[in-house]
């Protein structure tokens, strides 16, 4: 089995195979010089998760308004102009 033969293959197993969504299958080069398909099963935390539903982000509220006075907001210094 040539390289392309044994991609192509691999990807024909991937798509249909009974065990898809647990194991992956590539093409190796195997101990003869040829090329051959491999299983192999993924670890539990590799796999695909059910997806979930989407949680929608709501707007956000309005910053606080300043509770200083104007005077305090304009004059550089402590809070009243002190200092």
């Amino acid at each position: 089995m040539t390289r392309s033969e044994a991609e192509r293959r691999a990807e024909e197993l991937q798509a249909s195979h009974e065990d898809r969504a647990t194991h992956r299958f590539f093409a190796r080069a195997g101990a003869d010089g040829g090329w051959e398909v491999a299983k192999v099963e993924m670890p539990e935390q590799l796999r695909a998760q059910p997806l979930t539903p989407t949680i929608d982000a709501s707007p956000q509220p309005s910053p606080a308004d300043d509770p200083r006075s104007g005077h305090e907001r304009n004059v550089p210094g402590l809070p009243g102009g002190i200092g």
